[in-house]
């Protein structure tokens, strides 16, 4: 199985104003990824670490299932939405590589109505969110799915643009992002005091675009350590360099954000990549 962090993803500014920007912008998160998109066809594993709201285009011919906390999906429709998630989001496919685009919280402002903390932790259909855009864009016979894909987004996102928000929400989201990108700050209340504004509207915020409230600040760090602590060789000693004062306070996070311990995450992710059978992998049935 591969693993992939599932981060957060920023324009200039946090606002993306020209279609040709916007489809490199797109671009650069599928780059970002790795090279799961060329892949030959046939059955593996790939778990995103939690993170932002991505698209999934699914080609077809190619069986998608998923797992996220306790839900299970035994098939993924064609164009799926995986909501911001708190937990590892594992995926089995079997067929041609699907196209991935992380969805920054700007991107879900201008591409759907619906609230991202009522999708959290889950997946849907793209029709149930009202993003029609990508109706029939998985069709394998006409081209390229990841450039057909990339430039409808960027239609669309450029089509909405912020006119349903307001200036100061724009700026708000866009601060957010880039806050939680740096990863310097893991409190919500001094989170608040830097972005000038109070809990109740930072968390609103959170909660409609990003889909979760002060987990977001926590996730971020949580995430920037497991992968320097999978790159030290899992030496408790680098968690430090990110705010953890010990490994006790380190394993408290990947409980939150794993469900189980970073070595057991990590190891099972290696046995499946080489094949090996291991009695810690996930029993996706």
């Amino acid at each position: 199985m591969l693993v992939f962090p599932m981060r957060s993803t920023t324009a200039v500014d946090g606002v993306m104003v020209a279609t040709r920007s916007v489809e490199g912008e797109l671009r650069s998160r599928i780059d970002a990824l790795g090279n799961v998109g060329h892949r030959p066809a046939g059955a593996f594993d790939v778990s995103r670490l939690p993170g932002t709201a991505r698209i999934l285009v699914i080609p077809e011919g190619t069986r998608v299932s998923a797992r996220i906390r306790n839900r299970y999906y035994d098939r993924l429709p064609d164009v799926a939405i995986v909501g911001p998630s708190s937990r590892p989001v594992a995926l089995q496919i079997d067929g041609k590589a699907p196209v991935e685009i992380p969805l920054s919280p700007l991107d879900w402002s201008r591409l759907t109505p619906v609230v991202a903390a009522t999708v959290a932790d889950r997946i849907l259909g793209a029709a149930d969110l009202g993003i029609t855009c990508l109706d029939d864009v998985a069709d394998t016979n006409k081209g390229d799915i990841a450039g057909r894909t990339i430039a409808r987004l960027a239609d669309a996102v450029v089509a909405r643009g912020t006119a349903s928000l307001d200036g100061t929400t724009v700026a708000l989201i866009a601060q957010l992002t880039a806050l939680i990108d740096a990863g310097d700050i893991d409190d919500a209340a001094t989170a608040a005091d830097h972005l000038s504004t109070s809990p109740h509207n930072l968390r609103r915020i959170a909660l409609r675009w990003f889909g979760f409230p002060k987990t977001l600040l926590m996730r971020r760090r949580f995430i920037a350590a497991l992968e320097r602590f999978q790159e030290a060789g899992m030496d408790f000693a680098t968690i430090t360099n990110f705010g953890y004062f010990d490994a006790s306070h380190f394993l408290r996070d990947a409980n939150r954000f794993l469900g189980t311990t970073p070595r057991r995450y990590l190891r099972r992710i290696d046995a499946s990549a080489h094949g090996k059978s291991a009695s810690d992998r996930p029993d996706y049935r």
